[in-house]
């Protein structure tokens, strides 16, 4: 048996609405049978099947990761039966039942059990045929020139460099720096003008006129006070005299790409965003979600994610990516990233990780200002390189009007 494509991405979409389902299940039970052992231990199923339902939860990176983890049918059910002993309100567990009858069709259709659709899975991701990445790659070109074409807009890099870090006049709050880098940005002469907004703040954010910056300036960076700050060594020269105020929402800052210096022709441009105290540190307050973004506004070649994290907030924290319509909001409080299976595209990024000391990701990203990029944020945050850790995704043409997303998931 061979899958296709289509059948993987809808097998995929599968896994993230069950671990959905899982995370809701795993709130009914009491906190100490919520690991391996003591789940073993409450529901007395065997450690080998307790170890799979609980690593289909907590250790899965996507949904083809979900259903390959999953115990098979008989030890769902088993585990089915053992719990609707163990907790009062049944009714509360009809999601779960409802995803083993799921679970079961799911398997049915593309297999006769589920070691089958395990191997046909991973036969599938071993293969990743370089035909099919050829022609994936061509549509998703064809995408951007027509893109390009109908909108008058294009953008060679469009990179996102994201910091956060326990503030150091709060540890009950947490600080973000956003660096947004923007590479060869050609606008035609009726295009909309340039527009630059920040993703990854929890709340509302109101934009300042931001304050022009050169490498001698950093004495002039505040980094207790919400702002902007024009970054003029990763800009082309005289670009701040091009800028045209803030956004009518107040959260966005506006360039008219029709005057001097651009007149239409191709620039660079990077806007720093300070947001000390941007919410409650998730280590310790309720709210277990940071959210990191970079919305895709103009057709694009490439689009680059990098994440910067505390090494404190590191160690307490999963990762996981995703491509979502730019309409979809970041987060809410009580939102968890698996609440929006249903609208994140199959399209996830493979997320890579980096250690910032090692200046190291203009090389693996071969785009030589990066190094330099990432320590000029470090030294505008007054921080060194080795109290954090990096993380990034590196999208090929990626598809117009989306946000690709980190969340960051932190333990109860």
């Amino acid at each position: 048996m061979a899958l296709n494509e289509v059948e993987v991405a809808q097998i995929r979409r599968a896994g993230e609405h069950f671990k959905k389902v899982l995370r809701e299940t795993f709130e009914l039970f009491p906190r100490s049978a919520r690991t391996i052992a003591g789940f073993a231990r409450w529901t007395e199923i065997n450690k080998s099947t307790s170890q799979r339902l609980v690593q289909a939860l907590t250790k899965s990176t996507d949904g083809i990761d979900v259903i390959v983890t999953l115990p098979g049918i008989n030890g769902l059910k088993q585990i089915n039966s053992a719990v609707k002993k163990l907790i009062n309100d049944t009714d509360s567990l009809h999601i779960f039942n409802q995803m083993v009858d799921e679970y079961e069709d799911l398997i049915l259709q593309y297999a006769s059990s589920q070691s089958e659709l395990k191997r046909a899975l991973q036969k599938f991701q071993s293969k990743a045929s370089v035909s099919a990445d050829t022609y994936n790659r061509k549509l998703k070109k064809s995408a951007y020139e027509t893109n390009r074409e109908i909108t008058g807009e294009s953008v060679d890099i469009l990179a996102g460099v994201h910091f956060f870090r326990v503030s150091p006049n709060d540890n009950s709050f947490i600080d973000e720096f956003i660096l947004s880098n923007k590479i060869g940005v050609e606008l035609s002469k009726f295009a909309r003008p340039f527009v630059q907004s920040f993703g990854g703040n929890l709340g509302e954010i109101t934009i300042q006129d931001p304050i022009p910056l050169n490498e001698n300036q950093a004495s002039s960076f505040q980094v207790n006070k919400r702002s902007e700050y024009l970054l003029k060594q990763f800009s082309s020269p005289r670009i701040e005299e091009s800028y045209a105020g803030v956004g009518n929402l107040k959260n966005s800052v506006v360039y008219n790409h029709t005057v001097d210096p651009i007149n239409c022709g191709k620039f660079d441009i990077t806007i720093a965003h300070m947001d000390p105290k941007t919410q409650r540190n998730p280590i310790t307050d309720d709210f277990k979600i940071v959210c990191q973004s970079i919305m895709q506004r103009s057709p694009a070649k490439r689009l680059i994610l990098v994440a910067l994290l505390d090494k404190k907030l590191d160690q307490a924290c999963q990762i996981q990516s995703g491509c979502y319509p730019a309409s979809v909001k970041i987060h809410e409080i009580g939102h968890q990233p698996e609440d929006l299976w249903g609208e994140r595209f199959s399209d996830a990024p493979e997320i890579k990780i980096f250690n910032p000391e090692d200046a190291s990701l203009a090389s693996k990203l071969k785009i030589e200002h990066m190094d330099r990029l990432l320590q000029t944020g470090f030294e505008l945050l007054q921080e060194k390189a080795e109290n954090f850790i990096g993380y990034f995704i590196d999208v090929e043409y990626p598809l117009w009007l989306t946000s690709h997303r980190f969340y960051f998931k932190f333990e109860e």
